[in-house]
């Protein structure tokens, strides 16, 4: 008969588990013995557990792209205790890396090479395709600029 209400079972059969309590899931682990909680961590375990985050963020930011190598080198001989035998590394800001404009279409276009080039290449096709209309024409515009 069901009773509206949601059970969630481990294989075994609802009737079998009715007159038991369900098992609790307990959210707070046991308490530990009081003496294992009074022990503090010895000193060199702190400086140990120190070195390692530092080194854990230091690899972080490497990774990132944050550090160049050298200022990575220089970092880590810090945290291990040796003095940097690398000079430091000065940060400059680099050029804006845009991509480089050249002249428009438009200005490639207009630039008097290009013109040239057209009217070369027009002379020469209409020379290929009525090479008589184009000597006329050519003879006419010498004539009215020389005289």
């Amino acid at each position: 008969m069901r009773t509206g209400r949601l059970s969630i079972s481990r294989g075994h059969r609802r009737e079998e588990t009715e007159d038991k309590a369900p098992p609790q899931l307990a959210l707070v682990p046991p308490a530990l013995p009081a003496a294992a909680e009074a022990v503090p961590p010895s000193r060199d375990y702190q400086a140990v557990n120190e070195r390692l985050d530092a080194m854990e963020r230091l690899v972080r930011l490497y990774e990132l792209g944050a550090l160049t190598p050298e200022e990575f080198a220089a970092e880590k001989l810090l945290i291990l205790g040796d003095p940097p035998r690398v000079t430091p590394v000065h940060f400059v800001p680099a050029a804006p890396r845009g991509r480089q404009r050249g002249p428009s279409l438009l200005g490639r276009i207009l630039s008097w090479q290009f013109l040239l080039l057209t009217v070369v290449a027009g002379i020469a096709f209409s020379f290929a395709a009525q090479p008589e209309a184009t000597t006329r024409f050519a003879t006419q515009l010498w004539r009215a600029i020389a005289g």
